[in-house]
């Protein structure tokens, strides 16, 4: 009898050091998983590669938590699923209220809108294939970075796509991935370009019938690796510039390098509506695009409006670009 009892406060104290081994390990992977959107650092890119995977991350820490269910370790599932929790909530998209900026909600009688964003990397996307999608979308603008003069040429003159989009800002600017265009169903006054990358941000205005004046602003800021200090920068020095921008009706579009996850683009971004908001608060992931089996992991594609509100989204693929490219239906109504 002594020996059973023995035997059972042995199991017990095993059991007990089991459970708080498994607490210790859990608060130490938590509570950095929980912190890690809202660090502003910029020490060294791998801060933002590990943000960005903080929304598939989230499942692995929920799928721990419940591991830790099955194990009766109470208190090491509370932690993972609470860091979970915190983790993945500043990468959601805001959407209903929390989506409404500056308190625009449209009305019946607002004007509709449509974009079609997308990354051409290098221009070496398919031209035949992009056009065609952009076709399907029947868009008001077009924004196209990492664009060449050939691949706009492509578009606008091979494919026949100089009827629908007449209206275009300045040449690209050649080599890599600087060259931005946009394309415009509707007159177009080109104007200076936005600061904070070395790649081309042209902005222009669009006159659009029966609305009035739409600003277009097309982005693509430095990625964080290399050169985490240059992207948190130009981040930051298009921020201001987009507040500091008077009109009522301003569209920001193209490749952020940059997604919810980062606390620099939710501070941009919170002037603004996301279109994603249309497709719900998941951050449906827009890069990389490859046939490779790794899916694509994190939203750095994103349309932006001011005066407006998100009608429909979607992306798309086209073969060529490591991005996927992204549709937007808008309301527009002003400030």
């Amino acid at each position: 009898m002594l020996t059973r009892v023995l035997a059972d406060l042995q199991i017990g104290t095993e059991r007990a050091v089991r459970r708080r081994i498994l607490l210790i390990v859990s608060l130490l992977v938590g509570i950095p998983f929980a912190v890690l959107p809202h660090l502003d650092l910029v020490v060294v890119g791998v801060i933002q590669s590990l943000q960005a995977l903080v929304p598939v991350a989230s499942i692995v820490v929920l799928a721990c938590a419940l591991v830790m269910l099955v194990l009766r370790a109470w208190g090491a599932a509370a932690v993972l699923a609470a860091a979970a929790v915190a983790g993945v909530l500043p990468t959601l998209t805001p959407t209903g209220a929390f989506a409404q900026a500056d308190g625009v909600a449209c009305g019946a009688e607002a004007a509709a809108f449509r974009v079609v964003s997308f990354n051409a990397q290098f221009g070496e996307a398919d031209p035949g294939r992009l056009a065609a999608q952009i076709r399907d979308e029947d868009p008001d603008a077009v924004i196209l970075v990492e664009a060449t003069e050939p691949l706009i040429r492509a578009l606008l003159v091979d494919e026949g796509l100089a009827e629908a989009l007449p209206e275009r800002s300045g040449e690209v600017s050649t080599g890599g991935a600087s060259g931005s265009v946009i394309l415009s169903a509707h007159p177009l006054r080109d104007e200076d370009r936005a600061p904070g990358s070395a790649f081309d941000q042209p902005t222009a205005v669009a006159a659009v019938p029966g609305f009035g004046d739409v600003r277009l602003v097309a982005v693509h800021p430095h990625p964080p690796i290399p050169g985490a200090r240059l992207w948190r920068d130009g981040l930051g020095m298009l921020d201001r510039w987009l507040e500091a921008a008077p009109d009522e009706t301003l569209i920001v579009a193209g490749d952020f390098n940059a997604s919810y996850a980062h606390p620099a683009f939710r501070e941009l971004a919170g002037g603004f509506v996301n279109a994603s908001a249309a497709a719900g608060p998941i951050p449906w992931p827009t890069w990389p695009e490859s046939d490779r089996p790794i899916p694509a992991f994190t939203a750095i594609d994103h349309v932006l409006v001011r005066g407006g509100a998100p009608a429909e989204w979607r992306s798309f693929a086209v073969e060529g670009s490591d991005h996927r490219g992204v549709a937007a239906g808008l309301r527009l109504c002003g400030a």
